[in-house]
């Protein structure tokens, strides 16, 4: 898997073909405040990647408007429209102009109980939160993007293991658990997952497991 910073590097030559010589500054401005969010970085690799107007085009404000477990409901203003994306820390789904509206089954998993209710959130959209970078959102895990009181991303280093309370995916407990020696097999993954809700699964709790996250900070005030 790519770093954050080849990830980066390749979104800023995709920006060379396809963002507007007067939008260029601006554009490489908001890319290198992002540069540490995988999300958001999913989302501009799939713009710039493919231009759904066609069109010379560069983003200019990413706005949330709705996360769960691991998954982003975000809107990315461009010079030319407005357009939705589904965004995990690994890819981005591009849904349409957000004057289209939005699938019901995806309104449903982010927890609009109707379009209605969905399009009284985007009325005012200057009012919609600008994206945080999870990692600098305190009520989130920094890695797996986890809420509070949510259950981590099995596999995700800030998961607390329960048999122990030392790092799950660093201690022997999940072999030890099992009776094995390595995990090789996607059945294990289902074992292990069954052997961890009945011992209590341990949710994340942004005061005791949020560790330190060295990062740049983002400029949540620009346009």
């Amino acid at each position: 898997m790519k770093s954050l910073k080849e990830r980066s590097q390749e979104i800023a030559l995709l920006m060379q073909y396809a963002v507007p010589e007067a939008a260029r500054a601006q554009a490489a401005t908001l890319l290198d405040q992002y540069g540490n969010d995988a999300v958001a970085l999913s989302v501009f690799h799939h713009f710039y990647s493919f231009l759904p107007e066609g069109l010379d085009d560069a983003i200019t404000v990413l706005r949330r408007f709705g996360r769960r477990e691991s998954k982003f409901l975000l809107c990315a203003t461009t010079t030319l429209n407005d357009y939705l994306y589904v965004a995990d820390s690994e890819a981005a789904v591009f849904l349409g102009p957000l004057s289209e509206g939005v699938p019901a089954e995806v309104l449903a998993f982010f927890g609009f109980a109707s379009p209605a209710a969905f399009h009284k959130t985007q009325q005012d959209l200057d009012r919609m939160p600008v994206h945080l970078p999870p990692h600098l959102d305190r009520t989130l895990c920094p890695v797996c993007h986890a809420a509070e009181g949510e259950f981590h991303t099995l596999g995700c280093p800030v998961e607390i293991c329960p048999w122990c309370g030392g790092q799950l995916t660093s201690c022997p407990c999940r072999f030890n658990q099992l009776g094995i020696h390595e995990m090789d097999k996607e059945t294990q993954i289902d074992d292990l997952l069954e052997l961890l809700y009945a011992k209590g699964r341990i949710p994340f709790n942004a005061e005791e497991q949020a560790p330190a996250y060295p990062t740049s900070p983002v400029d949540l005030d620009q346009p």
